[in-house]
C-alpha cells in the first residue's frame, strides 16, 4: 500500500470533530489496558451502534475525531493505533 493510498482512505472517513459533552456520546476506550468489560457494562451487551455528538453510527463504523481514528465496536469507540484500512 502506498502512502498516498493510505492518506486517501483516511480522508474518506467522516471527520466528526471533537466530543461535545452536552451531546450523546458512546464511551471511548483510548488506553488498551483499560478494561473493555467495564465499558461494556456501561453500554450493555446488546448495543449495535455508537453515538458521537448525537449522531448514530453502526457497529464497525470508522470515523476521525481530529487526527484520531476511531472504530465503533459494540457500542464503544476504540482508538485505532494505525490508520484504518
Amino acid at each position: 500500500m502506498t502512502r498516498q493510498a493510505d492518506t486517501e482512505r483516511a480522508s474518506a472517513l467522516a471527520q466528526v470533530g471533537t466530543v461535545d459533552p452536552e451531546r450523546r456520546n458512546s464511551p471511548w476506550q483510548s488506553d488498551p489496558q483499560e478494561s473493555f468489560e467495564l465499558l461494556r457494562e456501561q453500554v450493555g451487551d446488546e448495543s449495535d451502534c455508537c453515538y458521537f455528538n448525537d449522531v448514530r453510527y453502526p457497529d464497525g463504523a470508522q470515523v476521525l475525531s481530529g487526527s484520531t481514528a476511531l472504530k465503533c465496536e459494540r457500542g464503544i469507540w476504540i482508538e485505532l493505533s494505525e490508520r484504518p484500512v
